[in-house]
Parts: C-alpha cells; sequence; structure tokens
C-alpha cells in the first residue's frame, strides 16, 4: 500500500476519484437536508439547462407555424389556377 501512495501519478487517481464521489455526495446530502445555499445554486443550474430547451421549443413552434403559412400559400395558388 506504501508503494501506492509514493507514486504520485496513484496519489492523483485516487485524489481524483475522491472528488467525483464526494462531489456528488456532497450535494445530494446538501439537497437532502434543503440547505437553501445548495438549492439556490441547483436553481440556479436548472435555469442554465432548461434555457435553450425553451430557445427550441419557441423555434419549433416558429417553423411549424411558417410550414402551415407555406401550406396555405400553397394551396390559395393552386385554387385560383
Amino acid at each position: 500500500m506504501s508503494e501506492l501512495l509514493a507514486n504520485p501519478k496513484t496519489l492523483f487517481v485516487l485524489l481524483c476519484l475522491g472528488v467525483v464521489v464526494l462531489g456528488p455526495f456532497f450535494t445530494l446530502f446538501g439537497l437532502w437536508r434543503r440547505d437553501k445555499a445548495v438549492i439556490e445554486e441547483a436553481s440556479k443550474w436548472g435555469k442554465v439547462l432548461s434555457g435553450p430547451r425553451e430557445g427550441q421549443q419557441r423555434q419549433a413552434a416558429q417553423l411549424s407555424e411558417l410550414h402551415n403559412l407555406v401550406a396555405n400559400l400553397k394551396a390559395s395558388d393552386s385554387d385560383k389556377k
């Protein structure tokens, strides 16, 4: 065991694993405890992650409306002929 801890690469890997495991653990623990700071931070990230989705939904609605308008124009042009 002391041979592994003497190697800097092994220490770095263990440190990274500790961060990967403990980071989410403490975040979830803070949410479970209803910690105000953690909930506010989670809310900020929720807004960041949902922002692009709302933009895509808005753009999809606009494209759908444009498609319907073009279809109506094509139908009115074929009725005139």
